[in-house]
């Protein structure tokens, strides 16, 4: 008589798991509480019950909400020196503003006015910008230069006044979250006129979770925060904004 073998899927048993590990927790809490007398031995012994599958989650949270509250706005230092039409001299984002190119290993015009579509309204003279582009199986990088609002190459080649420079710094926390720091400088004065930041927060596979609790790499994708960012708010503040 054939043998008959019930195989159930992984993703079925993934909140059944889960729920029973919570609820073993809330149980020796709750239980330990009462016999101690204490509500502050359930929350602790809770915590760090739940600590020992999701601390990451934990700590990913903490870290979110303290750049969203308390560091989402507090990194510009000094006024950027503009023209009588509010706009900067010249801007060099090499590195950080990454132009994909479709057809060409160098921009076309149709790009070409695209760029300058968008930035001459606060940027007077030019943008360098990074470029780069998949051709023949291997990407090849460059660094394009835009001249803007009827500007030319002037006869001696010209650095540009502001940058934004991009790093990658070392955190606390390497395996749960990383950090991309900006930097603004006026490089005329050398002051740093505004720092911005990046928080990506990183998925590993080799947890309690993991091996116990069913949870595979797309689950951990799923649960993962998005990465947070003022980038974008404290650019618009520095560089375009009156």
């Amino acid at each position: 008589m054939p043998s008959f073998e019930l195989v159930v899927p992984e993703s079925f048993l993934f909140i059944p798991a889960n729920l029973s590990f919570i609820s073993f927790c809330f149980f020796i809490s709750f239980l330990l509480s009462r016999i101690l007398k204490s509500n502050i031995v359930f929350f602790v012994l809770l915590i760090s019950l739940l600590s020992i599958a999701y601390y990451d989650i934990f700590v990913k949270y903490t870290i979110r909400n303290y750049y969203s509250f308390v560091k989402m706005d507090s990194q510009i230092y000094a006024k950027t020196p503009k023209n009588s039409e509010f706009k900067i001299d010249s801007l060099s984002m090499i590195g950080v503003y990454i132009h994909p190119l479709k057809y060409a290993t160098n921009l076309t015009e149709t790009e070409i006015e695209d760029i300058k579509e968008l930035h001459e309204h606060y940027v007077e003279k030019f943008i360098d910008i990074s470029t780069y582009s998949y051709k023949f199986n291997r990407y090849i990088l460059n660094n394009e230069r835009v001249y803007l609002n009827g500007n030319f190459p002037s006869p001696k080649e010209e650095t540009a006044r502001f940058e934004v420079t991009k790093k990658l710094v070392e955190t606390f926390l390497p395996k749960i979250y990383g950090k991309y720091e900006y930097k603004f400088v006026d490089k005329q004065t050398n002051i740093v006129l505004a720092t911005a930041f990046n928080i990506f927060f990183v998925t590993s596979n080799d947890k309690f979770r993991n091996r116990y609790l069913y949870w595979n790499p797309q689950k951990e994708e799923d649960f993962n925060l998005p990465a947070i960012q003022n980038f974008d708010f404290i650019y618009k503040k520095v560089l375009i904004d009156n």
